[in-house]
């Protein structure tokens, strides 16, 4: 029951460290951190309430990032009460890095993700490198494929590549990589890994990622394993379009559990676009005036192996503080045809300040999810046609150190009503 302990663990910890976070006193010691408190309900329709409480810490401490000695540490603890009660513990990031202007030379060792680098997500291992000059870089790194969750690790599961990265003016960003992941003595996958945003003169911005794979084993049609373009125009204040194009793997499995993790309310609204081989698309927008927003976009996507093709129109906008009242409203409406198409859905939000308290309420008629099988490598979506869904938010501010959320959420269809309860309380420095 060592894990069992964690949020208690956790919870002292934040307590001895909260008055000692961003204290600029300490000139010799860096410290900062946040501790989040949560309280997750959920009631079925002819199923007992069940609840989970959970227990995260954030510290960042010795110096601060890029000037020294830094260590990282993003810790999360969640125990669900009960006879079938369960206990899990997570592990976003652990790491011990050492990096300076002054110094070309840096490194980083625990747990940690590449995505801004090498693209692979999660690692347990090591990672070091050179900095060429001020913008560019090179470096390596090796360890073992790891999870958030961490229970899941194998010992025989591990990786190695090589990368670099251009950081520029202006959010100019380009990185290039090579992955090896390897399982029980064996190429599990080899592949090249390329990402960049790049604006250009405020007007365009580019953003994109591909993996071409280079393992013997894959079929030559099947090494562009994934390409993913957004381009965004500005040709005025009032217009910007949307392009976008993207085919291969559409679902990144490592970022989407890392963020379900951290967010258990999440409702997974558009996963379409997760299971189809290639999709492209256009939105534009327009802005007749500063607190109105309009958009009307169109989508085609295609499962190539199965010859399915499917078409959606979207259309919705935004109008804020409106009549000077301080409530703003969004709204959107999906026409959805194709052979294995999402239904026809719709949302309706308001928001409204209430001078230091934030309220936010929406109402919608579809849900999407995705579940994952131990029978199953790969996940299975839950898609329930016309299930009207009502949630709503409070998020208060106390003071600069401590504030509160709630969030409320009520799911319902014939015979199947749902009512989730969350509540958080964040004590941050």
């Amino acid at each position: 029951m060592k894990a069992a302990r964690l949020s208690v663990i956790l919870l002292i910890i934040s307590v001895f460290i909260t008055p000692l976070c961003g204290q600029e006193s300490q000139k010799d010691f860096y410290l900062r951190g946040a501790f989040y408190l949560d309280w997750f309900g959920a009631k079925y329709e002819d199923i007992d309430f069940t609840n989970q409480f959970s227990a995260r810490l954030k510290l960042e401490l010795i110096s601060r990032r890029g000037e020294g000695w830094t260590l990282q540490l993003d810790a999360r603890d969640r125990l669900r009460p009960g006879e079938a009660g369960s206990n899990q513990a997570l592990l976003y990031n652990a790491r011990l890095s050492f990096e300076q202007p002054q110094n070309r030379l840096f490194f980083s060792v625990g747990q940690m993700n590449l995505y801004d680098t090498a693209g692979i997500g999660q690692l347990l291992g090591g990672m070091a490198g050179y900095k060429i000059n001020s913008d560019w870089l090179v470096g390596g790194y090796f360890g073992w494929e790891s999870s958030v969750y961490i229970n899941r690790l194998e010992g025989d599961y591990y990786k190695f590549g090589a990368f670099t990265r251009y950081l520029g003016t202006q959010g100019k960003r380009f990185s290039l990589s090579y992955n090896h992941v390897r399982y029980s003595g064996m190429t599990e996958r080899q592949y090249v890994y390329a990402g960049t945003l790049y604006p250009l003169k405020r007007i365009l911005v580019l953003y994109g990622n591909i993996e071409y794979e280079l393992a013997s084993h894959i079929d030559s049609s099947d090494r562009l394993s994934r390409i993913f373009i957004n381009a965004r125009l500005d040709p005025a204040r009032a217009i910007d379009i949307l392009a976008f194009y993207s085919s291969g793997r559409g679902l990144d499995y490592h970022r989407y559990i890392l963020e379900r993790s951290q967010d258990p309310t999440l409702n997974d609204t558009g996963l379409e676009r997760f299971y189809y081989t290639s999709q492209y698309g256009l939105r534009l927008s327009f802005k007749p005036t500063s607190k109105i927003r309009l958009y009307i976009s169109r989508r085609e996507s295609e499962q190539k192996d199965d010859n399915i093709k499917n078409h959606t129109w979207m259309f919705g906008g935004s109008a804020g503080d409106i009549l000077d009242s301080g409530f703003t409203v969004y709204g959107s409406y999906s026409s959805n045809r194709g052979e294995i198409s999402e239904s026809d859905s719709y949302y309706l939000g308001v928001s409204k300040d209430l001078g230091r308290v934030s309220l936010n309420a929406s109402f919608s008629n579809t849900y999407n999810g995705v579940r994952f099988l131990q029978t199953s490598a790969d996940p299975e979506i839950i898609h329930l046609d016309d299930y009207k869904t009502f949630s709503g938010q409070i998020f208060v501010p106390l003071n600069r150190t401590f504030a509160a959320a709630l969030e409320y959420e009520y799911f319902l269809q014939e015979a199947d009503n749902q009512h989730l309860f969350y509540f958080r309380l964040i004590v941050r420095k």
